[in-house]
């Protein structure tokens, strides 16, 4: 009479074990990912958009190190997070490249003509917002941190920032700054609700090294496609 009693406790345990690994690979998945376990209902497009890029490096460290390339590379791993939710994710570019034709000139000019393509982009594509990423800096170097910025008349943008920006300030040593309201041009020019995205600084001798290293990117990415996705799900 005790074998099976033995078999009955065995098949428990058994179970319980699976449960709970089941129960890891879960929490793992919610750690790694962007916490999206459904599909939408709905058609849901996003616009990334890398800040800069060709001629135009954006902000420059002391020792060299480009703002266009770790916009280009966390953006790239915030599509790769959001894309297995079922949202549909573009963006304004995925390599080192601008949009202004040869043979123009003046800076205004040439930034006016490019953000003015990867805004045309995001409403051919018909996304429902437009995400741009930029790396930050200052003379005085003193500055560290994530900033999220939404146009001042946009209701919508502004609950995307704060969305995107609860989930920034969750990253361990993040200076807890809330969502600004902001005029600047290619927030202002969307036909969509959208955000500009300042991953840090540049000037911070401290947070370059973490923004040029694969893993202190794909938290950014985690805590900005998080922000997405919840822009989507929550009430």
């Amino acid at each position: 009479m005790r074998w099976p009693r033995l078999m009955l406790g065995t098949k428990a345990a058994i179970l319980l074990v699976i449960g709970v690994m089941c129960a890891l690979v879960l929490s793992v998945f919610w750690q790694g990912s962007t916490a999206v376990v459904s599909q939408f209902q709905n058609r849901v497009v996003v616009m990334l958009d890398p800040g800069h890029g060709g001629y135009d490096p954006g902000a420059i460290s002391a020792q060299g190190i480009y703002e266009k390339e770790i916009n280009l590379k966390i953006a790239q791993k915030v599509k790769e997070m959001l894309i297995p939710s079922g949202i549909e994710v573009f963006m304004t570019r995925e390599e080192d490249l601008d949009y202004v034709p040869s043979g123009v000139k003046g800076k205004t000019t040439k930034k006016q003509i490019d953000l003015n393509h990867r805004i045309e982009m995001a409403k051919e594509e018909n996304a429902d917002i437009f995400v741009s990423l930029h790396v930050n800096a200052t003379k005085s170097g003193n500055n560290s941190g994530a900033e999220t910025f939404y146009h001042y008349k946009s209701e919508p943008g502004k609950r995307l920032a704060e969305l995107i920006q609860q989930e920034m300030i969750k990253i361990t040593g993040m200076n807890r700054r809330i969502a600004k309201p902001g005029d600047f041009y290619v927030i202002k020019n969307t036909s969509m609700p959208a955000v500009i995205v300042e991953v840090g600084y540049l000037s911070s001798s401290k947070e370059q090294k973490k923004l040029q290293q694969s893993w202190y990117q794909e938290q950014l990415a985690r805590a900005i496609a998080k922000g997405i996705a919840n822009y989507f799900l929550l009430p």
